[in-house]
């Protein structure tokens, strides 16, 4: 997965999301170069949530889909 600026800059390039212990742990690289592993907290990857208004979520299932869609035309 990509992170992209709204200029289309890469931010980050996430390898794997796993977990560790109650967190999870982010890993890839940052702007490019640099290789970072990310920790967020059970209380973070709530607040995380908290950010979405309710508009986004419920359009949560069509960027999914979308994004399905078109990573399968990809291949």
């Amino acid at each position: 997965m990509k992170m992209f600026t709204k200029e289309g800059i890469e931010m980050m390039d996430v390898k794997s999301i796993d977990r560790d212990g109650e967190n999870l742990v982010m890993k890839g690289k940052m702007m490019g170069t640099m290789y970072a592993s990310i920790y967020l907290r059970p209380q973070d990857v709530w607040q995380a949530l908290r950010l979405l208004s309710f508009s986004t979520v419920l359009r949560l299932p069509v960027i999914l889909f979308t994004g399905f869609w078109r990573n399968r035309k990809t291949f």
